[in-house]
């Protein structure tokens, strides 16, 4: 085995749809004369792609950094943050899951400045097919980031708003008709099937006219859907998690990635839910 890359993961980096070319993000961390470190990302002269059907092993040291103030942390909270992070942070908050209690208009949003910022912009309400269809909501732009990080295999537009409040009302609405989450398990097993995307829209954006809530939003008239392809060999048998508390390296036949999760032929593993994590990358010659 040669080994590649070291560093704190990061979530993949990706570019195109057909298919997704990804990229290794790993932080390095430097300590300033003030004790604050400071994180470069250097650059990874790999492509993953080049790895399907190799034996690819993931090894974790046991250190994490906070993704945010770069201290040593035993535990990581939502994906990346230390407990002071975690409890500080405005993008922590559970407003964030759940963009319909958002309390800016209360006074009680943890950074005012950062919630001006992030979530008072233009938000899409989307459909994608991921394990199935699902409805979701993204400022990203383009909003086939999104897509792509979900695992999504089609997915269209359905409309924008002027807040992250309004296409969570939206999004919660319509999650009683249409699931809003994505069956993990399913989405790392097995193609979705093929839906009408543009018909599914029309049935949704009906609904919506009908229960006339007091949102203001854009139709987005696209009907055509945008496909997705992800680098794979083929799926895994199982959808076992790869879980570095208890298995501190994977050493397995890579398949594939499918959103942000790489597939091998024992498992899978998130590589978001372990950003942060210290790992050693290396791939059989």
């Amino acid at each position: 085995m040669k080994e590649l890359s070291s560093g704190y993961l990061r979530m993949l980096d990706h570019d195109g749809l057909d298919p997704v070319e990804y990229s290794w993000v790993v932080a390095e961390y430097q300590e300033g004369n003030s004790g604050k470190s400071s994180a470069t990302f250097p650059k990874q002269d790999f492509r993953i792609p080049s790895f399907l059907g190799k034996k690819v092993s993931l090894e974790f040291t046991g250190d994490i950094r906070c993704i945010h103030c770069g201290k040593h942390t035993k535990k990581s909270f939502n994906q990346g943050s230390c407990f002071s992070c975690f409890q500080s942070l405005a993008q922590n908050d559970l407003c964030i899951l759940r963009p319909e209690i958002c309390h800016f208009h209360l006074g009680t949003c943890r950074e005012p400045d950062w919630g001006e910022e992030q979530c008072f912009q233009k938000h899409t309400v989307y459909l994608a097919n991921t394990s199935g269809l699902k409805v979701g909501i993204t400022k990203e732009q383009p909003v086939s980031n999104r897509w792509v990080d979900q695992g999504a295999q089609e997915a269209i537009p359905l409309l924008e708003v002027r807040s992250r409040r309004d296409a969570g009302v939206i999004e919660k609405k319509f999650s009683s008709i249409i699931d809003d989450k994505t069956k993990w398990q399913t989405m790392v097993t097995t193609d979705s099937v093929p839906a009408d995307l543009a018909l599914k829209k029309d049935e949704l954006l009906s609904q919506l006219e009908a229960w006339d809530l007091d949102v203001v939003y854009r139709v987005v008239p696209t009907r055509e859907s945008t496909k997705i392809r992800y680098p794979l060999l083929r799926y895994p048998a199982k959808a076992k998690s790869f879980q570095p508390e208890k298995e501190a390296k994977i050493d397995s036949q890579f398949l594939g990635i499918k959103g942000q999760y790489m597939l091998f032929e024992d498992g899978v593993i998130n590589l978001r839910a372990y950003a942060g994590y210290e790992v050693r990358l290396s791939v059989e010659s």
